[in-house]
């Protein structure tokens, strides 16, 4: 008799467009080892929708989700039970608000499928980590029987709270860094050249800021020093890539820049020649996966000691492959760090080469793999 094939469902309110490719390849790999793969997703929310980065895949299953807010606590409901009634582990994402996950939680183990949960282990962006959120975050990060952990900090903190250490993969979270080195061979000088002319640059010191642009990335902080900075450096432009909630405030505030150049969401060859432009890659606020994006172009990444960083700050070493300004509320000393960088053309090539070395430690396809070795322990337990 032909044995049932075992049945894994990954549930998650969007796909991004960053995450597409990975889902793939685990799905390929899930596949080889006689596993299907299935996702559950959901519709943006007005802040995920003007980000403009999700997708759709054809082979995944899109349910609307209900959505609550009370006062300042968002809760959300995903009815996705009878879609993945029949799995053998269901992968939940760590947030306060998924009403869905408790249900399974809450569940008899008999009764219901493995859990696992992904996710940061806590909110790196909390201003207040005994708060009634953090600690209700803290309660349920328990109630799984496997974890998936973004980086090893994240490691690091759930085994804190007293879960099996053998029941946790870390998957080092990561981009496309294969298909972003594709994307920085394939572009030349002359097509470099035409970009600058397109955009009508004029300046040869070049700041880049890619990526989501809502308040924890203090855009209006980023101005404030691109102020400072270009008062040192008389030739600096800065570019600014990506969309949110903020983009209509940098939009404003560029009005009268004319070398502030806001050009909203890009992506594929056209987000990887902008970043080419660039110099330094300047994000003085919240810090994530733009890490690798910027590494693998060669940039030197500019932030600062931000409390409230994402895991992926962990790949940075400051001084090395980045700069981690440690007066993070202060415009002045970041434009100062930044611009003594730009005048310096060997330093910035020695923290430009580091970068790249980096980002060589991480890819989408060893992520892939992680997670999809995590995935057969956890079916195991």
């Amino acid at each position: 008799m032909k044995s049932r094939q075992r049945r894994v469902v990954f549930l998650t309110s969007i796909i991004t467009h960053y995450r597409l490719k990975f889902h793939e390849l685990l799905r390929a790999r899930l596949e080889e080892a006689g596993i299907r793969y299935d996702i559950i997703y959901g519709e943006p929310d007005e802040a995920e929708a003007s980000k403009n980065d999700t997708v759709e895949p054809d082979w995944a299953t899109r349910i609307p989700q209900k959505r609550w807010r009370i006062k300042s606590v968002k809760m959300q409901f995903h009815p996705v039970f009878a879609a993945a009634r029949g799995a053998d582990l269901v992968i939940l994402g760590q947030e306060n608000k998924h009403l869905q996950n408790y249900l399974y939680q809450m569940t008899p183990k008999g009764l219901r499928p493995k859990l696992a949960l992904m996710g940061h282990g806590r909110n790196f962006q909390s201003r207040r980590p005994d708060s009634a959120g953090e600690k209700w975050k803290r309660f349920w990060a328990t109630k799984v029987d496997y974890w998936f952990g973004y980086t090893e900090e994240t490691r690091r903190h759930v085994e804190s709270l007293g879960f099996a250490p053998d029941r946790i993969t870390v998957f080092n979270n990561s981009v496309d860094t294969s298909q972003l080195r594709a994307q920085v061979a394939a572009v030349t000088d002359e097509r470099l050249q035409q970009r600058r002319a397109e955009l009508g640059l004029v300046g040869r010191h070049v700041g880049v800021f890619v990526g989501g642009i809502y308040p924890d990335k203090r855009m209006t902080f980023l101005i404030e020093a691109a102020d400072r900075i270009r008062e040192s450096v008389p030739d600096f432009e800065l570019l600014v890539v990506g969309g949110g909630s903020d983009l209509s405030l940098v939009s404003d505030l560029a009005r009268d820049r004319p070398w502030v150049h806001v050009l909203g969401p890009r992506f594929g060859q056209d987000k990887v020649e902008l970043m080419m432009l660039g110099h330094v890659f300047m994000m003085p606020g919240l810090m994530g996966l733009a890490i690798l994006d910027a590494g693998v172009v060669g940039l030197p990444v500019a932030t600062t000691a931000y409390p409230w960083h994402s895991p992926e700050i962990a790949y940075l070493q400051p001084g090395i492959s980045g700069l981690v300004v440690e007066d993070w509320e202060n415009p002045l000393a970041y434009a100062r760090e930044v611009a003594d960088l730009l005048h310096d053309p060997v330093r910035l090539g020695q923290i430009g080469i580091a970068a790249r070395e980096m980002a060589d430690r991480y890819s989408i396809e060893r992520m892939a793999d992680n997670f999809a070795n995590g995935i057969l322990k956890a079916l195991a337990v």
